[in-house]
This record gives C-alpha cells, structure tokens and sequence, in this order.
C-alpha cells in the first residue's frame, strides 16, 4: 500500500472542512496526568471549536486552560487515475487543530453555539446557565447515558 502525506495550510479549505463535518476527536489534558480523548459532535465558529462535555465525572477530570488537540477525517474522491493503479488506496483528509480548551462563558456567544448546533440538525439544544457544572452544583437531575 502506498502512504502520502502533503501538509495543507490553507485556511480557507480547512475552515471549509471544519464546516462541514458534524464530529472529530478531542484529546484534551487530565488534572492529575494523562489525558482523555473521545469523539464529540461539534461546531465551527469565529476560528473556534465548539463542543459540549455532558459526562460530570470528565467535566470535573479535565484540565482547563491547557493545549489541546481536535482531529476531523474525511474520505476524499478517488481519481480515475488512481483506481488504474488496481493498488490498495486509502484516500483520507484530516485535519488537526492545536489550541487551548476554555469553557465558554460569554452568553451571546454560548447563544449562538447553541444554535449553530440545531442548524448543523443535532435536535434540541439549550444553553445552561452556568453551563454543566452549575448544573451538577445545582443538584438538578439528569440521566447517565448507557
């Protein structure tokens, strides 16, 4: 099987990238050491990832103000040229994003995230005030996913 990597630093094809895709892999830093790295549903917005934590236990794990990294991969169209080849070919497009994970906090801008995520069509969305771990302080109820 033949491996190539090209490096793409054009901003405009990532963010078109980025737009389009409705999940990606957050690796994020742990308070204790370590890290934690889970799928997530997301959404692109002012050079920002947006993504939401409905797990207390990693809320409360994770380290804030930290690097983290996000990665989105996408199959891309295979060329005529390459299926001639008749060889084993995986044609993917990734990318990784390197910065720091921060909760949002800002109220029009958790406004807006929230609805960019129905629009993306994840369903009901609400924006909690004080987020999750105001929620949980709160003691108000939720449900354990299985």
């Amino acid at each position: 099987m033949n491996k190539q990597i090209k490096i793409i630093r054009d901003l405009p094809l990532v963010e078109k990238e980025l737009n389009s895709a409705l999940a990606g892999v957050i690796a994020i830093s742990l308070k204790k050491e370590g890290f934690i790295q889970f799928a997530t549903n997301f959404v692109y917005l002012n050079k920002n990832i947006f993504f939401y934590i409905e797990n207390e236990e990693v809320l409360r794990t994770i380290k804030l103000d930290t690097l983290s990294k996000f990665t989105i991969l996408s199959e891309k169209n295979v060329t005529k040229e390459f299926l001639e080849k008749k060889e084993p070919l995986y044609h993917l497009f990734s990318v990784v994003v390197t910065g720091e994970i921060k909760e949002a906090e800002e109220k029009k801008t958790i406004s807006t995230v929230a609805q960019s995520f129905i629009e993306k069509g994840f369903g009901k969305v609400y924006a909690l005030k004080g987020g999750w771990r105001e929620w949980f302080r709160s003691k108000y109820p939720y449900e354990e996913k299985s």
